[in-house]
């Protein structure tokens, strides 16, 4: 890798770390440059304003957030253990990147126009072999007839939900750190199994 990449490699991960913890409005070039240990004006020579450099970051992180949960659900399996790899993705990317979620719904909510845009120009959308497989189960009546759309969006919402709220979370549960990833852990176990007793005939 040339020193010039390596370069812009580096910046981009400080801002990323900037930007998913404090977002858009509370970064500050300076703290990226900081982080990133290089000076204000280089960070200025690869990145001309705060908007493309954000723009970037946001734009790498709905690719992190959307590629690895559509290979699940693209994937040869049959439901139930989709759902658990599923689950078992969505936990296990956010333990790895825990301001992710926050961060893509938050921007998403602020600049609706951009990410719409983004998505319509990367072609991410659920695949219709998903959709298929669910209609599927319905019609071998050992699934009750649901939109296909709310098994989607209920099986997203649970798995999401206590990443975006862990604040929440731990003052009302009172959990430590420890505790909450600990919670966690039993989720990732726990959530498919309720997703699918949810739904089964």
């Amino acid at each position: 890798m040339s020193e010039e990449l390596q370069t812009e490699e580096q910046i981009l991960e400080a801002a990323k770390q900037i930007f998913q913890e404090q977002g858009f409005a509370g970064a500050r070039m300076q703290e990226i440059a900081d982080e990133a240990d290089i000076n204000k004006s280089m960070l200025h020579y690869y990145f001309r304003s705060k908007d493309k450099l954000f723009q970037k970051v946001f734009q790498d992180s709905i690719r992190q957030f959307f590629p690895e949960i559509l290979k699940v659900l693209n994937a040869d399996l049959a439901l139930v253990p989709k759902i658990e790899k599923l689950v078992e993705t969505y936990y296990d990317m956010f333990k790895k990147h825990p301001h992710l979620p926050r961060f893509v719904i938050h921007e998403m909510n602020q600049h609706p126009e951009r990410f719409k845009e983004f998505v319509k120009n990367t072609g991410i959308e659920i695949p219709e072999l998903f959709v298929k497989q669910i209609r599927a189960e319905m019609e071998s009546s050992t699934m009750r007839k649901i939109d296909p759309r709310e098994f989607i969006i209920n099986t997203i919402g649970l798995s999401v939900f206590p990443l975006i709220a862990r604040p929440m979370i731990e003052t009302v549960f009172e959990m430590n750190d420890d505790q909450y990833q600990h919670f966690l852990e039993q989720r990732k176990k726990e959530l498919p199994k309720f997703i699918i007793n949810a739904v089964k005939k």
